[in-house]
């Protein structure tokens, strides 16, 4: 099973047993507040039945936004949950500001204080903080933002309980007012978590940098690599709570190109692991002698080594300049190192052609050409035998 549909499976449980609950209750406390008269325990209801609504788009968002890249959506599907949060943001502020006028323009006096309605308030706070932890806790370990903001709409469930509780607690002691001021509260509490859910996730949509104290901490990690060198240039952007990485590393300068690629998967896979909410990382190896010409690109976008022809070039210089030793050179597989603005190149020559003392002249011979050609700095021959006469 993918650690998507995992992830999906895990999301999809934690949202319907959340559902549930927020039906029965919600039902239970508009039900107690009809019968007490109280506006503050029927925006309780309200609140708790808002939850359901939310649950729904968790659960049917949860189930398209852990699908995998398709050839329309390359980077996945999670910008799905990003934009059901911000809706979940904007359906919690209609909810506030209806809850809000409610308790302004109806009168509280005839609220009464009735056991039942205090059994349900007790019940909803009980039961939603539970919710919240097992919520939030699935929402961490599948790193959906989407399942923690859902685990905190029902702590503010819980929370507004409470100030239901104490207007209830205010008529009891004969304090009718207490039953819209507790409603006004709770008002402003969904409010405020409205405006923090849309603009978190806003954030998120037009690809804000993740928090900068996470980018040194994933800097560090790569840093402390052993033949990597001065991580940079990193770029990052959130979906959903999970990170797609773009960073520069250099390597030392007589890495290969297989070795650059294995450096490259390291620091890969060792920020991964460190950093879970790090899904995708795309490297840029760099070897460490270009540490000096980071200045130079950023001035005029263009590395300078790209002064220097390119490899179809050299080759086709190579077998006109070399030509009376094409029948021992195997200049196709010519080993080329862009190095400090200059160019190094290791030719291959076949040792079985030639005896040593021949192979001694020919090198002098090529060396002796290649020194004159202008981009070149270093040149070398590498007398192999080939496998056949090996």
């Amino acid at each position: 099973m993918s650690k998507l549909l995992q992830e999906q499976k895990i999301a999809t449980k934690v949202t319907l047993v959340g559902a549930i609950w927020d039906a029965l209750l919600g039902i239970a406390k508009i039900v107690a507040g009809h019968f007490s008269q109280s506006q503050a325990l029927l925006a309780d209801g309200i609140h708790s039945l808002s939850d359901l609504v939310t649950d729904v788009f968790v659960y049917f968002t949860s189930a398209n936004a852990r699908r995998g890249p398709d050839e329309n959506h390359p980077y996945g599907h999670l910008r799905f949950e990003t934009l059901t949060t911000v809706l979940l943001g904007f359906v919690l502020m209609l909810v506030a500001i209806g809850i809000g006028l409610d308790a302004i323009t109806n009168d509280s006096h005839n609220a009464q204080f009735t056991w039942y309605g205090l059994a349900a308030i007790l019940l909803t706070i009980v039961v939603k903080e539970a919710i919240f932890h097992y919520t939030k806790h699935a929402g961490e370990q599948i790193q959906s933002k989407m399942l923690v903001a859902n685990a905190w709409h029902s702590r503010s469930d819980a929370l507004s309980s409470v100030a239901v509780l104490i207007g209830l607690v205010g008529i009891y002691l004969g304090l009718p007012w207490a039953d819209m001021a507790a409603s006004i509260f709770v008002a402003l509490l969904i409010g405020k978590m409205a405006i923090g859910m849309i603009w978190e996730n806003l954030a998120e949509l037009v690809d804000t940098a993740p928090d900068p104290k996470l980018m040194a901490q994933i800097k560090e990690t790569a840093n402390g690599l052993k033949n990597v060198m001065a991580p940079h240039d990193m770029r990052a952007r959130s979906m959903a709570g999970k990170i797609y990485l773009d960073m520069h590393i250099h390597v030392p300068s007589h890495a290969t190109v297989s070795e650059g690629h294995y450096l490259g998967d390291l620091v890969a896979y060792t920020i991964k692991q460190a950093h879970p909410q790090v899904t995708d990382v795309m490297v840029h190896i760099d070897t460490d002698d270009s540490i000096q010409t980071d200045s130079f690109r950023e001035e005029t976008g263009k590395p300078p080594q790209l002064k220097l022809p390119a490899r179809q070039q050299i080759l086709a210089d190579l077998g006109y300049l070399l030509r009376e030793h094409k029948t021992y050179l195997d200049i196709d597989n010519t080993r080329l190192h862009y190095l400090n603005k200059q160019l190094d190149m290791e030719i291959i020559a076949l040792a079985d052609k030639l005896t040593s003392e021949q192979q001694a002249a020919v090198s002098e011979q090529i060396l002796f050409i290649l020194g004159h050609t202008s981009y070149i700095q270093h040149a070398s021959i590498h007398w192999i035998y080939s496998s056949k006469n090996a």
